[in-house]
């Protein structure tokens, strides 16, 4: 054995010797009602190599795996790349590797950062030939300048993907840590994935709003300080008019191509390895202002103690949303805020004195759309009105034996992104006929949840209004009531099952099988049309409870849970799906046959 085996075998078993004394001394895991979780072992064995993309040995990168039964182990590879995972129990594991500069890679993946293809391991199996490429991420570098050209240091700066919502609109998700610039204004993030990107200022960027003395005022100024002192006067004077506040400047979130709009920004496509310099981002000194505004009842006078919400409309990563209360007299001031769109919802914590109290106690709301585009401050009155209650009634088919408790169904409204509802506090009251009545409804776009408490197997089929079925889309709620909704359950679900086979017609359980509806209507965010799983060791998938109509079935070994809320991930998997009906209560059979960039099927089905 040469001296270079030598000490490669020798840091093997110090990696090894490590984690075993690590795992030894470490905490026994518990579960979330605190009983200890009993960790499987066996005497299976994973290992294989990690290298770069000229196929040369990456050391001391991290590789991490994860099975069943909350089993998940990591080490660092030795000097020739390789690891080792031993006393393993069978089942299903997936591998990944990542270090420093290289972006994550997971065994069976296409991409980085993607979950990649699971490993069957049999009892006392050892799969020791796996092979992980680590490809280097890609690096953006630039100056960041101020609204005079000078290089601004100290300025949070992350790149952001650009990606497409369910919608089909653009819309951008953080991607990167944020990074600060330096004192020459110089800023380089690196470890990137291949995709497209801008670069911006980081989500929590702006500073506060200051004042910027004119020339006339600096000049006025310096006069009066060279002026000898006026002697004092007993007699009175006229106080001066008080004048007009001067408008605030502050720096408003600024991504490339010199612009505060995210969706206009100037984009970049890297690619793996991928440097580019002289990506110069210029952050924008703006005017600021604010909102001040008025709650009154709707008789207007003053109401004081209501809370007050503030969304700024954006379609780039959280929706920034401040909270704060109006004072005794019912008036309130937001802080600075730069140019755009913006909302102030008002809510009371229960009725108002005076005529227009409500006697069921609902709390009071008030709503309005304000754009700041300038110095001056933005006048609102919000005028309180009462929340809004939703009725209708709950259907169970009439030969049900046995029908559920209708009071044990939950209904939620789950507020969907960019909308101004705040549906946690609707107070829900169903009587054992089926009627109910949820109070306390503030204007949005929801979608409504139904759901049967102690009963497998019922689950709601529809939720109509004027006749129209919107439990899969979005249900608009305005300032009056809604009409009357009528929430149809059923215990008669469909199914959808089958196997994948992979080209070379073995059964295969590496996949992501996706379901999704055939009209693009659907594709809504929370949508039950929009589901993924992952075959078992048979091969075998199953889709339970989806709604019947028209679908699109495909397979693929590279998904994450965010590229189900993604148009383009969905258009992709539409070219090479297949299409499925389900009819009501109907379980059909299709069996998925992959290769050559599409799936072929038979299928086969029936009516309970």
């Amino acid at each position: 054995m040469t001296p270079g085996c030598v000490r490669a075998t020798a840091a093997l078993v110090l990696i090894g010797l490590a984690g075993a004394a690590s795992q030894a001394q470490a905490p026994q895991r518990r579960d979330a009602s605190g009983q200890p979780v009993v960790v499987p072992s066996g005497s299976g064995r994973l290992g294989g190599t990690v290298h770069d993309t000229s196929n040369a040995p990456v050391p001391r990168a991290t590789v991490t795996i994860v099975g069943d039964m909350q089993l998940s182990r990591s080490l660092v590879t030795d000097e020739a790349g390789r690891f080792l995972f031993d006393n393993l129990p069978r089942g299903r594991f997936t591998v990944t590797a990542e270090k420093g500069a290289y972006p994550s890679m997971s065994y069976g993946a296409t991409r980085p950062n993607r979950p990649g293809a699971g490993i069957l391991l049999a009892e006392g199996q050892a799969v020791t030939d796996l092979a992980l490429t680590l490809a280097r991420g890609a690096v953006v570098t630039g100056v960041v300048y101020d609204e005079h050209g000078v290089p601004r240091p100290d300025t949070a700066v992350q790149a952001w993907i650009v990606r497409t919502s369910l919608t089909g609109e653009r819309t951008l998700a953080m991607g990167s840590a944020v990074v600060s610039s330096d004192d020459r204004g110089m800023y380089r993030i690196f470890n990137l994935p291949p995709g497209e990107y801008t670069i911006g200022t980081a989500w929590y960027f702006g500073g506060d709003a200051v004042r910027v003395p004119t020339d006339a005022e600096i000049r006025e100024a310096f006069l009066a300080a060279s002026r000898p002192q006026a002697a004092p006067t007993s007699s009175p004077t006229t106080p001066p008019a008080p004048a007009v506040a001067p408008p605030r400047f502050g720096y408003a979130p600024s991504y490339l191509g010199g612009t505060t709009d995210p969706l206009a920004a100037t984009t970049l496509t890297l690619g793996p390895g991928d440097v580019r310099e002289n990506v110069d981002l210029h952050v924008q000194f703006e005017p600021m202002s604010r909102i001040e505004g008025a709650i009154v009842a709707p008789d207007g006078t003053p109401v004081a103690g209501a809370s007050v919400v503030l969304f700024r409309h954006n379609k780039v990563g959280p929706r920034p949303t401040t909270f704060f209360g109006a004072g005794p007299t019912g008036l309130f001031t937001t802080a600075s805020l730069a140019p755009g769109q913006y909302s102030v919802l008002a809510l009371t914590n229960g009725p108002i004195a005076g005529p227009a109290s409500t006697a069921d106690g609902s709390r009071f709301w008030a709503l309005a759309d304000v754009v700041i585009a300038g110095a001056e401050p933005a006048q609102v009155t919000l005028r309180l009105q009462p929340t809004m209650t939703m009725s209708g009634r709950l259907v169970f088919p009439a030969d049900a034996t046995p029908a559920p408790d209708p009071t044990k169904v939950r209904l939620n409204l789950l507020a969907l992104e960019g909308t101004n509802a705040t549906p946690n506090n609707t107070s829900t009251r169903i009587e054992p006929t089926g009627h109910f009545a949820m109070s306390g409804v503030t204007p949005g776009r929801f979608i409504l949840m139904a759901t049967v408490i102690g009963a497998p197997g019922w689950a709601a089929t529809s939720v109509t209004i004027d006749g129209r079925d919107v439990m899969d889309r979005p249900l608009e709620i305005g300032t009056v009531d809604p009409p009357d909704v009528v929430v149809t359950f059923s215990n008669q679900a469909t199914d959808l099952s089958g196997v994948v086979r992979a080209p070379a017609g073995q059964l295969a359980s590496d996949y992501f099988v996706v379901a999704f509806p055939a009209d693009e209507a659907y594709w809504t965010p929370l949508s039950r049309r929009i589901k993924s799983t992952r075959p078992g060791a048979d091969g075998r998938y199953d889709f339970a409870g989806l709604p019947a109509g028209e679908y699109k079935v495909a397979a693929t070994t590279d998904l994450t849970g965010s590229d189900l809320q993604d148009h383009g991930v969905l258009a992709e998997l539409a070219t090479h799906a297949i299409a499925v009906t389900l009819a009501p209560a109907e379980k059909k059979t299709v069996d998925l046959k992959l290769g050559g960039g599409a799936a072929a099927s038979t299928a086969r089905g029936s009516k309970r």
